[in-house]
């Protein structure tokens, strides 16, 4: 007799920007789409994904162009919308998507009126009855981020789980100031929902204790540390031909060497403090081959303060290369033909760009806070976030150290074997399975 399948809900949402190319693909959607990827491959579950109503047009687009992520048709998505609100969230599918039609009055008008009615909805919506109906058989719900709908809490005999990633907004409140609540007002929403019913998996042993410490509506003995993974994207690209494209292709000077840095350029990914000591480094030991290569999406407010910096560097600012979005397919080269990988970030929940220099074989630089340590090991060098000389003396140590660039290079590789999305799933549907 054949076991019963997992009736597994999952939360594909973020899957949604899979077709974007800026800031939004963020870590969170790597999250999402990887997690998504995985559960497709799985035959002991029963899949059917749900998508936030903002995102529905958008998730049918992606699933439309990408049949393989429809598993031939077989996949069933569902979504908490009903007809105006449905008529809303398309015209503004549409209007995002037609970027040949210039931002025209139109254009605005249709702005304006589905985002008023995302706002009237959210603050007043109480339960979508047929959305209620199609989820009442499932066995677990499953979400990579945010709140769950009001129509799976309400569901007593569903059992959620949900991804914790960071408690960014509480420990560095500091960091972004007065407008931190307004900015992460998902976040706040998400702690709100918060139960001691619920589980959870944390990214890190280290987000795990933060939101044992500073959640106390969470009961700590349902967070399961699990371990996020890099996709095939990330690997060790020898081909130097093909790594000098990708070069050329971002303007990175083909007689220079270059300390790569990728992330979303904002305050807490300590940008500033890489790039003052970098120019430090050069400085200090007249250095003129190597450029700082600095790839991702940006925060408006941050960009402005980032760019000031780097024209303050005068003479030394084109050392300072900002390369902006990095397509999927080029990032194994970038990462590949670094000298080193730069990521001083002072806050991180997993920290997966350094998994992907390290699966890439490039040499790290890291913090020692947070979780990066869980992620880095001795497979790099682990610095102060705070403290100059360190990261000096780390970017000598790298740049003057070929055996010791290929030792860090050689050990990254390995480090990368204990993470993976296979095992990250298999541990998730393992605790599911336990708890229903």
């Amino acid at each position: 007799m054949s076991e019963k399948k997992l009736k597994l809900l999952y939360d594909a949402s973020f899957v949604s920007f899979l077709l974007d190319k800026s800031a939004k693909r963020s870590g969170i959607f790597f999250v999402a789409y990887n997690l998504y990827r995985e559960l497709l491959k799985k035959d002991d579950i029963e899949l059917t994904i749900y998508c936030n109503y903002r995102r529905y047009w958008y998730l049918k687009d992606v699933l439309a162009k990408y049949k393989w992520l429809d598993k031939n048709g077989t996949i069933k998505l569902i979504s908490s919308v009903n007809p105006i609100l449905s008529y809303c969230t398309y015209l503004n599918f549409i209007s995002q998507k037609r970027h040949d039609i210039k931002d025209n009055f139109a254009k605005k008008v249709a702005r304006f009126i589905t985002y008023r009615a995302f706002k009237i909805y959210d603050k007043f919506a109480t339960c979508d009855r047929s959305f209620e109906t199609k989820i009442k058989d499932f066995d677990a719900c499953l979400s990579p981020f945010g709140v769950f709908p009001v129509e799976i809490r309400k569901n007593k005999k569903l059992k959620r789980f949900l991804f914790l990633h960071d408690a960014i907004p509480i420990i560095m409140k500091n960091l972004y100031g007065e407008e931190c609540f307004k900015d992460f007002k998902w976040f706040y929403d998400i702690v709100e929902t918060i139960n001691k019913q619920d589980y959870y998996f944390a990214d890190s042993i280290s987000t795990r204790n933060d939101f044992i410490k500073y959640v106390p509506s969470i009961n700590p003995e349902n967070i399961e540390v699990t371990y996020l993974g890099a996709n095939e994207n990330f690997y060790h690209e020898e081909n130097i031909e093909k790594i000098n494209k990708v070069k050329a292709k971002y303007n990175i000077p083909l007689d220079k060497k270059y300390n790569f840095s990728l992330c979303s350029l904002e305050p807490r990914k300590n940008l500033i403090f890489a790039i003052k000591n970098f120019i430090e480094f050069i400085k200090k030991n007249n250095i003129d081959d190597f450029v700082f290569v600095l790839g991702g999406g940006h925060w408006e407010k941050f960009l402005a303060l980032l760019e000031k910096e780097i024209d303050d560097l005068d003479d030394y600012k084109d050392k300072i290369l900002k390369i902006g979005y990095v397509d999927d397919e080029d990032l194994a080269a970038l990462f590949s033909g670094a000298e080193m990988f730069v990521y001083p970030s002072v806050y991180e929940g997993f920290g997966m760009p350094v998994l992907e220099a390290m699966q890439c074989g490039c040499p790290v630089i890291t913090s020692n806070v947070s979780s990066l340590p869980e992620v880095i090991g001795d497979a790099g060098i682990q610095i102060d976030p705070y403290k100059n000389e360190e990261l000096v003396e780390a970017y000598e140590k790298m740049y003057f150290d070929e055996n010791f660039r290929k030792e860090c290079s050689q050990k990254g590789l390995e480090r990368a074997k204990n993470f993976s999305w296979e095992k990250c799933v298999n541990k998730v549907l393992a605790v599911i399975k336990s708890k229903i």
